[in-house]
């Protein structure tokens, strides 16, 4: 690994995607959504994208110019038609949106139906919780399948993450999780390096459990649902509920599509705590919620309670101060791309 200068890296994210065709404002966004992602500590669905992106943009299988249809839409929700618009980019209208809906309604919702890949959900959350407002975040897509229902082999699922952004008189509480043991970024990155999964997270075709990524790359095995082989039924649950949310209530899921594309179905919520018992009460008490749960006594030799966002938002700081961290894999995908599209990329710190 190696660390790059924050704004070299975005300098030439919104250069590179540029030249594969976007606009300049809509590549700023996507390219800053992407490292984000990497600042936080979610390298899979960081830069890692960009090669993926710049190849959909020149092949338009991503659409380039042009804006979202409005299907529906009533005070306080709106269902939009993107058509493979650069999934980062209309994610983050989508959720710019919602805030200002809340803002006068106390909720906003807001589902996009085919968006182009939106990568880490995580990226998304302070552009609320910087207004005071609460988001919650999930996605599905409806031609993948890799996760099975509990209980089951065959697989139905895509990996659906589930993200929630919640202001407190501190730093927010981010959360990105997901309906999956395993999303697919870190276990094709281990299947790429020859590494056992930190857990039994694949269920082969006879049924047994196993943490080699390779009885899902290469013999059709499934990735479990959260809970595992005992309490899967969790991870079903929160798979179903993630589906209707962002699939059906769009009218763009898994029973009625086809074909190979990584769109995605987008459910937003936003909610303004003014409009409810206030949004300094609010704070105030998710504030103190999150210290009671730091202050939590732990077992010797075991760290502080984290909570979620703490660790990541630490690493936010500690790369925008002395550089973003990338692994010699991601800059090694991207090189072929400085080259094709003349765009040089940085020199390490």
């Amino acid at each position: 690994m190696q660390r790059y200068r924050y704004t070299d890296l975005m300098h030439f994210s919104t250069r590179l995607l540029e030249r594969a065709g976007l606009a300049r404002e809509r590549a700023e966004t996507v390219g800053s959504l992407f490292l984000e992602a990497d600042l936080l500590g979610y390298s899979t669905h960081g830069m890692q994208r960009l090669p993926t992106n710049v190849e959909w943009l020149l092949s338009g299988e991503t659409r380039r110019e042009g804006d979202h249809t409005v299907l529906s839409a009533s005070r306080s929700s709106e269902v939009w038609d993107a058509e493979f618009l650069p999934g980062p980019w209309i994610t983050a209208r989508a959720v710019d949106r919602a805030c200002d809906i809340a803002k006068t309604e106390g909720t906003g919702t807001v589902v996009v139906r085919r968006a182009q890949h939106i990568a880490c959900l995580a990226s998304y959350l302070e552009r609320a919780t910087r207004r005071g407002i609460m988001v919650m975040i999930t996605a599905s897509t409806p031609t993948e399948a890799v996760v099975v229902p509990h209980g089951g082999l065959s697989r139905v699922f895509s990996c659906n993450p589930i993200a929630a952004g919640i202001p407190t008189d501190r730093d927010p509480i981010l959360i990105d999780t997901t309906a999956a043991m395993s999303a697919l970024g870190p276990l094709n990155r281990s299947y790429r390096l020859g590494q056992t999964l930190p857990a039994p997270l694949i269920v082969a075709q006879d049924g047994t459990v196993t943490d080699d990524p390779a009885e899902f790359v290469e013999r059709g095995g499934g990735i479990l649902p959260i809970g595992g082989t005992e309490q899967g039924y969790k991870g079903f649950s929160l798979a179903l509920l993630t589906e209707a949310l962002s699939g059906a209530l769009g009218g763009f899921g898994r029973g009625s599509q086809t074909g190979d594309s990584e769109a995605n179905g987008v459910f937003v919520q936003a909610i303004d705590p003014e409009h409810f018992a206030g949004r300094a009460t609010f704070e105030q008490e998710m504030g103190r919620l999150a210290e009671q749960c730091r202050a939590s006594t732990v077992a010797p030799g075991h760290d502080p309670v984290r909570i979620p966002g703490d660790r990541s938002l630490a690493r936010k700081r500690d790369q925008l101060e002395n550089g973003v961290g990338l692994i010699d894999t991601i800059v090694g995908d991207i090189r072929p791309w400085t080259v094709k599209l003349d765009c040089p990329f940085p020199d390490p710190i």
